[in-house]
């Protein structure tokens, strides 16, 4: 027995076939054919939920509404902040594996580039960010006087600035969700995230 390709009954469902192959294609279905039959079946489904497809789209005015309501808004445009360098994406010793070591971040901006290490203090759950802020153009090659807050989500928790060489320190706790905010414009800050610190050490563990 022939049997229809899947192309042939995906056209057949969605009424694409000429009026003669239709009726030698409803023929074969009507003999029996249950391999095809299923193979309609599945096609079918397939343009009914297609064709449903249109209930979901909303009407036009809405879409002009919405479009205007957020022209109107005018957003300010975010700068853009990249990750170049984190040494904890890099191989490690086997002997050194566990131990406990310093962190470091290398971040670009349009206007920055800034350079962050996380120290971790043995004694205790905390930390020592050490940071230098330069600039990408100009005469003057250390960013000075950049404002510079640690952050743990959305609150502040320590803050300073940088000083003659674009360099600034602070003191912290462990956390999860700590981040930098680095601007020389309150209105405009530069969000650096620390990506889940863990400051203790693995004890005894290689992680080979």
């Amino acid at each position: 027995m022939k049997h229809f390709s899947e192309a042939s009954w995906a056209d057949f469902a969605r009424n694409q076939v000429s009026a003669d192959e239709r009726m030698i294609m409803q023929g074969h279905i009507d003999e029996g054919c249950k391999r095809c039959q299923k193979t309609l079946q599945i096609w079918q489904g397939v343009a009914l939920i297609a064709g449903k497809e249109g209930d979901f789209t909303p009407p036009p005015d809405a879409v002009r509404v919405v479009k205007s309501q957020f022209a109107a808004m005018a957003p300010q445009a975010k700068r853009e902040v990249r990750l170049v360098f984190d040494s904890i994406l890099q191989p490690v010793t086997a002997g050194l594996r566990g131990s406990l070591a310093a962190r470091q971040f290398l971040y670009e901006t349009d206007d920055y580039y800034i350079d962050l290490r996380l120290e971790p203090r043995s004694s205790e759950d905390r930390a020592c960010l050490v940071g230098q802020v330069l600039n990408r153009a100009g005469q003057e090659r250390a960013a000075q006087g950049v404002a510079v807050q640690l952050k743990d989500g959305k609150s502040a928790i320590a803050q300073t600035s940088t000083n003659r060489f674009g360099e600034f320190q602070l003191e912290m706790p462990a956390s999860t969700s700590l981040s930098v905010a680095i601007s020389r414009d309150p209105h405009h800050e530069i969000i650096l995230p620390l990506y889940g610190i863990q400051v203790k050490p693995l004890e005894g563990k290689d992680l080979d």
